[in-house]
């Protein structure tokens, strides 16, 4: 349903998703889409603009995008994203976090563009004004001037159960969070391994263990059956990114405040290395909540009070981006961390990924490993991953090799390629018949190919095992170099998006754990797939988590439910899961703490915390927390049933 008027349009758009054509785009021969959206709800929205091929009812790619409540915001889509090179942009102001995902798509065969949303639990009203196109991109993205965020960092709009509303109020509750860093169980050692289950003799480092019933164990420093349950991200808060939107807050220190300034972070960053600089400005409104209950002992306190609310909830580890103790020396949680700057080309094939074949990347990885020797001897750390979910990896259906003859560079990688399909077939007319094709020479693969194993579908078979070999490469490389200089600690992989491509099953010899993010309600079926590819190592799952609009944020992250109770429901489900499984070792739930409600540095604003941004922890997600852990290690050895029931869902407000 529509009301128009000449400056714009109010639409409701339907819970089971779509949206409006927007005709003029193809006509138009414009590279920007331009407007403004209000989203007329109390939450959040992930809007979407797909893009449909004749004939096809599922779009051939798409950008989602979020958007704040009530607040005009003015888009700007960037068509030439349609060639896919990314998944991840920069933000422009106001506007939330946006991607893209799909196939590279021509413009000119696009036969239909929508701008709608997703399937969501209700009719959304919202209303658009002033789109046009252009090949300017528009420097003025006026924002309204609203107070959305209070002097604690939270969301003005609403009130729930927990808000804090006073200084007083705040360092009460903080007060009431104090205590010892102990788990609750006995039978638990220092590590949160269990005592009682010694699988072999410790060395001193974690490592990794098969059972004769076919199980896959992390063992403790001290030779004890591990099983990793702890959050990501354990700092004093998230980043909340405050550039564009200083006007929107009730209290910001000034930028050079001696009691608060040192809680800015202002810069410049590039997210991949094929995109272009970003500035930001970034504060921590937790950690200034901190400072201002208990002055310049903020830090230890914290450290104090995540250690108690953690350590008495069963959680024995933390997750990548750990924080908690760790420059300090009095971490009391095992962690694994991420090896920052994996190694990268001057050249790259798509998007991340590098030319892996070239002097350049081998040299590259050498410099990343040596960054291993000043953790070597950490014997709390449990192990490393190489980086963090690819981004090459979010293109469903994959072939790396498809983009090595599709980029007109002449890399180490189509060198290969072509001497790879030389030695397969001797001459150019074998290939052609293999292929069934008409190349007149090897040179002509020189020259760029557009989806080579879609043009001549023969091919695929060849594209596929040279892909498989490039990522292949990819990962033994960094891991050789890795393992040179540290021998004490485990490599956890790469942290893979999604576990659907068997290419990306490739190298895991290489590992000492397979890890992957599942944003799903239940791991089972992404870890099967991992060991039905013939991957023989321990799984780890590196991210999960869901969120509700029951507290003081306007969108549920990547899995929605209705309350924070099924969010405790979610927690035992997807834990004794993976702990059930023969090849689980540990869950690390995405993250600590809370986001900021108008975005972090890229514009996500989940609540899927395990505390707010007043360092407060959900009771209902750390009740469910600690019974799991009281059933853990029967639950990983096959001497009690996982938790059976799922939780309740509602459509993601995610992007």
């Amino acid at each position: 349903m529509a009301a128009c008027s000449p400056d714009g349009c109010e639409v409701v758009l339907g819970a089971d998703g779509g949206g409006i054509t927007i005709e003029q785009v193809k006509e138009a021969g414009k590279r920007y889409l331009v407007g403004d959206i209000e989203v007329l709800e109390d939450h959040s929205v992930a809007m979407m603009f797909r893009c449909f091929l004749p004939g096809e009812d599922q779009e051939r790619i798409f950008m989602r995008f979020g958007l704040l409540p009530r607040f005009k915001t003015r888009i700007c889509l960037d068509l030439h994203l349609l060639d896919n090179r990314t998944i991840f942009t920069n933000r422009t102001p106001g506007t939330l976090k946006l991607v893209v995902h799909g196939q590279r798509t021509e413009l000119s065969s696009v036969e239909r563009f929508e701008l709608g949303m997703e399937k969501a639990f209700h009719d959304v009203r919202v209303r658009f004004e002033h789109f046009h196109l252009t090949d300017q991109m528009p420097t003025d993205f006026p924002l309204p001037r609203t107070k959305l965020v209070d002097e604690f960092g939270q969301w003005k709009g609403k009130d729930w159960p927990g808000k804090i509303h006073s200084l007083a109020e705040l360092k009460e509750r903080l007060e009431a969070n104090e205590g010892p860093a102990e788990y609750p169980f006995p039978e638990w050692n220092e590590w949160g391994g269990d005592r009682t289950r010694q699988l072999k003799e410790g060395n001193g480092y974690f490592s990794t263990f098969k059972s004769e019933d076919g199980r896959w164990h992390l063992v403790d420093p001290s030779g004890c059956d591990y099983f990793s349950l702890g959050p990501c991200g354990t700092n004093p808060g998230d980043q909340c990114r405050v550039d564009s939107f200083e006007d929107l807050c009730d209290w910001l220190p000034e930028t050079d405040d001696p009691d608060f300034g040192e809680f800015y972070k202002i810069g410049t960053t590039r997210r991949a290395a094929y995109m272009p600089l970003d500035s930001f400005k970034i504060i921590r409104f937790t950690a200034l909540n901190m400072k201002k209950a208990y002055g310049e002992r903020w830090h230890e306190k914290w450290e104090e009070i995540s250690h108690h609310i953690l350590m008495k909830n069963g959680i024995n580890s933390q997750g990548n981006f750990p924080g908690l103790g760790m420059a300090s020396g009095r971490t009391r949680l095992p962690y694994v961390r991420e090896l920052p700057n994996f190694p990268t080309t001057d050249t790259l094939i798509f998007r991340d990924f590098p030319d892996v074949l070239s002097p350049e990347y081998k040299e590259k990885a050498e410099q990343y490993a040596r960054q291993l020797s000043a953790w070597k001897d950490d014997p709390w750390l449990i192990g490393y991953f190489l980086r963090n979910e690819p981004e090459f990896n979010f293109v469903e259906g994959l072939a790396i090799a498809d983009e090595v003859l599709h980029n007109p560079a002449q890399t180490h990688c189509r060198s290969g390629l072509i001497a790879f399909l030389k030695s397969a077939y001797t001459t150019i007319e074998e290939l052609n018949l293999a292929w069934d094709s008409a190349f007149e020479s090897f040179s002509e693969l020189e020259k760029p190919i557009y989806s080579c194993s879609t043009t001549y579908p023969k091919s695929k078979p060849d594209i596929r095992k040279f892909s498989a070999h490039l990522i292949r490469e990819y990962i033994k490389v960094p891991s050789l170099a890795c393992r040179a200089v540290d021998s004490n600690h485990l490599n956890l992989g790469l942290r893979w998006s999604k576990a659907y491509n068997l290419d990306m099953m490739e190298g895991w010899e290489y590992f000492d754990v397979f890890s992957i993010n599942c944003y799903d309600f239940d791991p089972t079926r992404d870890m099967d797939f991992v060991q039905h590819a013939g991957v023989d190592l321990p799984i780890l799952l590196g991210e999960y988590h869901c969120g509700a609009l029951d507290r003081g944020l306007p969108a549920t992250g990547l899995k929605g439910v209705p309350d924070q109770e099924e969010r405790g429901v979610m927690w035992r489900h997807f834990v004794e899961k993976v702990a059930a499984h023969p090849y689980g070792v540990g869950a690390h739930w995405f993250q600590y703490n809370d986001q900021f409600c108008l975005g972090r540095y890229d514009g996500e604003n989940y609540q899927i915390g395990m505390v707010d941004i007043c360092m407060q922890p959900y009771p209902e997600l750390m009740e469910a927390a600690r019974e799991t852990s009281r059933v853990l290690y029967q639950v990983k050895n096959g001497e009690a049933m996982p938790y059976g029931r799922l939780p309740k869902s509602v459509p993601m407000i995610g992007y």
